[in-house]
């Protein structure tokens, strides 16, 4: 490919999200990327997007942008409940396709969608941001390249307020016949990828869960033990609470043989380290966007200013390996995979007992 032309499907927070972060990508890129349509139902919206954003056609269906609007590639940013009709569709007409986590509805769901883009040969990327952060990034890195020893416990806590209020509001996330749960397949989801991308892969967990905001079929409390085929064991706990100024956030604790990193944020902050005897250090998170920038092997230095926004990131990956003719990553697979162990983890909090995932 030589250009690409983007239609989005949904015209909510997130795809306000994606759409900012590919204005920035089309005009550093001209010629290049375009932004060619937007979907949704509220004409509002369209009309918003638009002027924001640049969008030169609007429809109030994604399903009428596949079929009338000239682009070659997607971003799915609907309500999870309308993730698998669209994907289906758009690989049907040839289009690649970025789709926000979570996949589907279900495991099942989203591996239909897995083989449907695969017969279709269409290139796919899913939402998974943590894997572009620099926290995380770097952190990964120094378990690697320190003299931490191996990991022997992990501690990662994921809070934020039941988003149907505050940053994240988003109405349809407490209605069961739009979402596939709640605070752990609708934002726990980026935890269970992460720990696998650091740490491999889940042999058996176990889990408790809890729904306290009365939504049903929408959890608002799981926690996860988790042990991995190395035999590391992690314990996750992803709420939803009710404190809207209370910051979204993460706090992830890595204890090794001889070392330690922890970190509070989970996109662009500080990080910890102590290794052996020494003092606790703090890398400060200029320190971590350095050297995050220096593990951005071959990245294009025009979008240096840009190197601590995971969302662009994310969606510029996306497009250069669709520019690259590669296959880009994470690919819609590593999604189906964080939805089945996902699925694990709900089934262990109800039956009580330890699932085996492997």
């Amino acid at each position: 490919m030589d250009r690409i032309r983007i239609g989005l499907i949904g015209a909510g927070i997130i795809g306000g999200v994606h759409s900012a972060v590919l204005r920035t990508i089309a005009d550093t890129m001209p010629g290049v990327v375009e932004l060619s349509a937007v979907a949704d139902p509220s004409a509002e919206a369209r009309e918003l997007f638009g002027a924001l954003y640049g969008y030169r056609h609007a429809f109030a269906d994604g399903h009428e942008l596949l079929r009338r609007a000239e682009v070659d590639t997607v971003f799915v940013c609907t309500p999870t409940v309308f993730h698998a009709e669209l994907v289906h569709a758009a690989a049907d007409a040839g289009k690649h396709v970025f789709c926000e986590k979570p996949v589907a509805m279900s495991h099942a769901e989203a591996a239909q969608m897995l083989d449907r883009v695969r017969r279709a040969g269409v290139k796919t990327q899913i939402g998974l941001v943590l894997r572009f952060s620099p926290v995380y990034t770097v952190m990964r890195d120094l378990l690697r390249s320190s003299d931490a020893g191996e990991p022997v416990a992990v501690v990662f806590r994921d809070d934020q307020v039941f988003p149907v209020r505050g940053l994240h509001h988003s109405a349809w996330r407490k209605d069961r016949c739009l979402t596939a749960g709640g605070t752990l397949i609708e934002h726990g989801v980026h935890d269970l990828d992460l720990l696998t991308w650091f740490f491999g892969p889940v042999a058996r967990l176990r889990a408790w869960a809890q729904n306290r905001a009365g939504h049903p079929g929408v959890e608002d409390y799981v926690a996860v033990e988790l042990e991995l085929a190395s035999g590391l064991r992690a314990q996750l706990v992803t709420l939803w609470h009710d404190m809207i100024q209370r910051p979204s956030n993460r706090r992830l604790e890595i204890f090794c043989q001889r070392g330690f990193v922890a970190s509070d944020h989970d996109m662009l902050g500080d990080v910890l380290l102590q290794l052996g005897d020494g003092a606790e250090q703090r890398l400060a998170a200029p320190a971590v966007l350095e050297r995050f920038t220096a593990l951005l092997d071959g990245a294009d230095p025009r979008f240096r200013d840009w190197f601590g926004v995971p969302y662009l990131l994310q969606d510029l990956s996306f497009v250069e390996a669709l520019l690259a003719g590669r296959y880009p990553a994470p690919g819609l697979e590593v999604g189906v995979e964080a939805q089945r162990l996902a699925e694990a983890v709900y089934r262990a909090a109800e039956s009580g007992k330890e699932v085996n995932v492997s």
